[in-house]
């Protein structure tokens, strides 16, 4: 087995410990299980739930091309634009 299943026993996680670093502590097996769960338990926002939000033509665009897509719509519009800075200060 390459790498532990994420639905892996605790029985699993020790043999498969075991058989990559050798004997060890029950102690020390019960830190690194602990460990593990912490880990399996991150999860990274990737803005999908934000992106569902926007019109169907903008949830491919980076924040980036949005802006400058509303940007141009609003010149296209017959609005005067002034673009702020992109780390403006207040």
């Amino acid at each position: 087995m390459a790498v532990l299943p994420p639905e892996a026993t605790f029985k699993d996680f020790v043999s498969y410990t075991e058989s990559l670093r050798g004997p060890m502590e029950p102690v020390a097996l019960e830190e690194l299980w602990e460990w593990r769960k912490k880990l399996l338990g991150i999860r990274f926002d990737t803005g999908r739930g934000f992106r569902t939000q926007l019109p169907v033509s903008e949830q491919h665009l980076t924040r980036e091309e949005r802006g400058r897509k509303a940007e141009a719509e609003a010149k296209a519009a017959g609005r005067n634009i002034e673009r702020l800075p992109d780390k403006a200060y207040f």
